[in-house]
C-alpha cells in the first residue's frame, strides 16, 4: 500500500508541475 501511495503523490507532483508550467508558459505568452 505505501509503495502505491508514494506513486500516487509521484504522479499528481508531476502533473501538477506540469499544470503549472504550461499557466506560466501562457501567462508569458499573453
Amino acid at each position: 500500500m505505501g509503495i502505491a501511495i508514494y506513486f500516487a503523490l509521484v504522479a499528481a507532483g508531476l502533473v501538477a508541475a506540469f499544470v503549472l508550467t504550461t499557466l506560466l508558459r501562457g501567462i508569458k505568452l499573453i
